[in-house]
């Protein structure tokens, strides 16, 4: 199993997180503390893994804490092959799936017995799990001395949990907005630390209860690259690819509706991708990339070439590059849209998506996003100039964030240094 290889607790860093967009905010956070000595072990759940690898990471996964089920491994492996079905990725290995689903399974099953886990699985599937002792249990084999995790529910939140738990210092990387309606804002137990994009974002925490001396403004790492030279060349190497440098670049970035939507799954995202096809084919001056979450892109359906539409593949094309070759970008709630926002790029989000809906701090109260009230208003918003700015701001702090955060998780090193 993994492990550290330095002596000293206090050069200890465990980071845990899943999800490429995820991960491309702790691998320069990585980077920077490797920089200052501190050594860095990083869990990168699903999708996770594959970025983690593509950033030049060395990242570990459920299947390489197996063996803390002793001499149930076999057992756990089984009855996570037997969860499988409908619980796979075609970037996530079958194995690492089962390890995931085994070990989270038998938690519930060690807890609540074996019958009740299999009722509570079928209610909630493996968005029920919160794999607290497992995740101890790694902890206590690593011995960290800081742990840092991104803000996403199960493993992530289950690891600042048994960490803290244990008296072990956490931080935890928040990249959106937390409205109030947000669930991180309502958990039992934070970390020690929390970094947040903007001032803004900061003030709703210290609204929502959580005490101001936790809270550190410092932008998001992943946007750090944004405004490399590398994303700007990027960007406009990919027009000259395709021709399109005299061209009004549109991005729909799309992600998955709840299943209680009007237009649930991925129909909303196919009817906007669709109705955006027909618009660029009646123009010879406009173009559309289409690109799905990564973790989601699987469940919309492959649709045939057409001119001046590109498909992006979210596994080898870089947001930033994206970004910056775009003009215009729709979405429904998304850290893309904020990004985008950043660079200066017209901003649109779906009013009439049931993840819209069911916000109440977004993009459009600072100014940065316009809505689109629905389907039918969709091309005639984006025919539309764009409007003036509103008063509305987003107060992010200048400059990369990533050293500020590697020095956040530095401090709570020296503390467990010098308690």
């Amino acid at each position: 199993m993994p492990t550290f290889r330095s002596p000293d607790r206090s050069r200890r860093a465990l980071f845990v997180t899943y999800g490429a967009g995820h991960v491309a905010k702790i691998a320069p956070v990585v980077q920077a503390l490797e920089k200052r000595g501190t050594e860095c072990l990083v869990i990168a759940l699903t999708i996770g893994y594959k970025k983690a690898v593509q950033l030049g990471l060395r990242p570990f996964g459920y299947r390489d804490f197996l063996a803390l089920w002793g001499n149930r491994c076999e057992a756990v492996l089984e009855r996570g092959r037997t969860l499988s079905a409908g619980n796979t990725h075609p970037d996530v290995d079958e194995f690492e799936t089962a390890c995931y689903l085994g070990s989270n399974f038998q938690e519930w099953a060690d807890e609540l017995g074996s019958e009740a886990a299999e009722r509570l699985f079928a209610e909630s599937g493996r968005h029920g799990f919160m794999p607290v002792r497992f995740m101890g249990r790694i902890l206590d084999h690593l011995q960290p001395g800081v742990v840092v995790a991104t803000s996403t529910p199960r493993s992530e939140e289950a690891c600042i949990r048994a960490a803290v738990e244990r008296g072990i210092p956490t931080l935890t990387m928040v990249d959106l907005f937390a409205p109030p309606s947000d669930p991180f804002v309502r958990r039992p137990v934070h970390a020690d630390c929390i970094t947040v994009v903007s001032h803004e974002v900061k003030a709703q925490f210290v609204a929502s209860g959580i005490p101001e001396q936790k809270i550190a403004v410092t932008g998001s790492p992943d946007f750090d690259e944004l405004f490399a030279e590398e994303a700007a060349v990027g960007g406009k190497r990919f027009r000259e690819r395709l021709g399109w440098q005299n061209r009004r670049v549109v991005l729909w970035a799309g992600i998955l509706e709840p299943d209680s939507a009007a237009l649930p799954g991925p129909v909303l995202g196919m009817e906007v991708e669709q109705r955006l096809r027909s618009w660029v084919r009646r123009r010879d001056d406009a173009a559309l990339v289409v690109r799905y979450h990564p973790s989601q892109f699987h469940h919309f359906p492959v649709q045939p070439p057409e001119r001046n539409v590109h498909a992006s593949d979210v596994g080898s094309e870089p947001i930033a590059a994206l970004l910056n070759a775009c003009d215009v970008v729709i979405h429904q709630v998304s850290t893309v849209g904020l990004q985008a926002a950043l660079l200066g790029k017209r901003v649109l989000h779906l009013e009439f998506s049931r993840w819209v809906e069911n916000v109440d701090f977004d993009l459009s109260s600072f100014g940065l996003s316009e809505g689109v009230q629905s389907l039918e208003d969709l091309i005639p918003t984006l025919e539309r100039p764009r409007p003036l700015a509103k008063n509305g701001t987003m107060n992010v702090p200048a400059g990369p964030s990533a050293g500020r955060v590697a020095s956040l998780v530095g401090k709570l090193l020296e503390e467990k240094r010098n308690p």
